[in-house]
This record gives structure tokens, sequence and C-alpha cells, in this order.
């Protein structure tokens, strides 16, 4: 392979790995393990949550440098999974630039789960961490609704390309809302199960773990930048809560 191809296909699998939620070290040292398995001598990368920057001589000793830049970012840890094994076939059997962009490709066709399954899965984490939490049947079963509407509308927003930030707002919120009126109903009895329930779905869990696992690794831009992106989450959440809960108790 042709030596510019071997950077742009490296830096486009450390791309998909870092889109796909994996953690900065990873990414890296994928990078890295695939440029000097095509007989590069040195490989120098750099990434962030943001970007990555990749630099590696040439075979006349000219450094040579890609930047990619990231704007959106999401957690399939399937897809990670995926991207692994490729990488590792990468080291393993230098395939050719067509081979690596048709793996992609099948890679970013993979089935993931349809929209109906994630308002299932929603509804269900709100049920169950609402009896979890000291909740009653009653009070998971307005959880239920609650998970699926809180997803819903979520959803909506973001077919409108909303700031994820706003998103969180609208879903606690959301939660909030029905959870109070639910009580007031009488078709549940504790409000405060129905909320937090409700809202695990949106704590940032996968977001704390792997900037604790950057920092621990010596990423402290990486870690820190994904250790903010969880507070600002878990702002969202708070203030969409609150927001609503102190408008209701004006009713």
């Amino acid at each position: 392979m042709q030596y510019d191809k071997v950077l742009d296909i490296t830096l486009e699998v450390g791309y998909r790995l870092l889109e796909s939620g994996a953690e900065v070290s990873r990414v890296e040292e994928s990078i890295k393990r695939m440029v000097m398995a095509y007989g590069q001598s040195h490989c120098d990368v750099f990434a962030i949550p943001s970007c990555i920057i990749v630099t590696a001589p040439d075979h006349a000793g000219v450094s040579q440098t890609r930047i990619r830049r990231l704007h959106t970012r999401e957690t399939n840890l399937g897809r990670v999974a995926l991207l692994n094994n490729l990488v590792r076939q990468v080291c393993s059997t230098t395939p050719t630039s067509a081979e690596i962009e048709s793996s992609l490709k099948r890679i970013a066709d993979s089935p993931v789960f349809g929209f109906p399954v994630q308002l299932f899965a929603y509804a269900l984490i709100a049920a169950a961490f609402t009896l979890f939490f000291g909740g009653s049947w009653a009070d998971a079963a307005v959880a239920l609704v609650c998970g699926a509407l809180m997803k819903l509308a979520m959803h909506a927003l973001a077919r409108f390309q909303t700031n994820p930030f706003f998103i969180n707002i609208a879903g606690s919120a959301l939660a909030a809302t029905l959870a109070f009126f639910a009580v007031r109903l009488g078709l549940a009895g504790q409000m405060d199960k129905i909320i937090i329930g409700t809202l695990m779905n949106l704590v940032p869990g996968v977001a704390i773990t792997t900037s604790i696992q950057d920092t621990i690794a010596g990423d402290l831009i990486a870690g820190m930048t994904k250790m903010a992106e969880a507070f600002l989450t878990a702002t969202a959440i708070a203030l969409g809560t609150g927001i609503a809960l102190s408008l209701l108790r004006l009713i």
C-alpha cells in the first residue's frame, strides 16, 4: 500500500473508533500499530475526543501529517468491538486499502438496535430502576410509560439536530412533569422514585468510565474533556428536573 494511503486509511479506522465511543488510548494505540504494521519505523498519534492528529516519516524521511476533526460522538460498544477486530486483522495480515474500506463499509452498515428496541429499553430501564430504588409496582408502571415518552420526545428533538445539552434538559423536565401529574392523579405514590428511575437512562456512566480510563492512562486532556462532558450532562439533568418541579409546585 502506498504511504499516503496508509495514513489515510488508518486515520479513518481511528476516526470510526473515536466516533463510536472508544477511549483515546485505544484509538492512539490502534492507529500506531496499524501504521507500523505496514513497515513504517515510527508514528506519533495525538487524539482528544474532538480531534486526531497522526504524524509519521515517509520512506524518504520526510514527516507527513494527517488531521481529522470529530464533531459528533455516540456510544456504540458493539461497533467498537467490530473495529477492534478489524485492527487486529490489519496488523496480522496487512490487507489492501480496498479490503479495509470494504470492511469499514460492512461495519458501518452492520445492524444496530432499531428505534422500537431503544424505546422498549428506555421504558424497561426506567421501570427496573424505580423498583430498585424502592418504588412500588404502580410506580414502576408509571415509570415504564415515562421512560417511553421521554425517549420519544428526545428522538423527535434529535431529528431537528437540537444540541444534546438541551435535549437532556427537555427529557429530564418531561420525566419530572409526567411523574408529578401521575402522583397528583393517584396513579402512583412516590414521585421521587419514578423520577430517579426514569432519569437513570440519561446518566453518563460510559462517559465517566472512559474519562477515568483516559486519565489513568495518562491522557489528561482527553480525560478532563470527557469528564467535563459528563458534568454538563449531569447539569442538564439537574436543570431540567429542577425547573420542571419548581414550576409545577406553583400549580
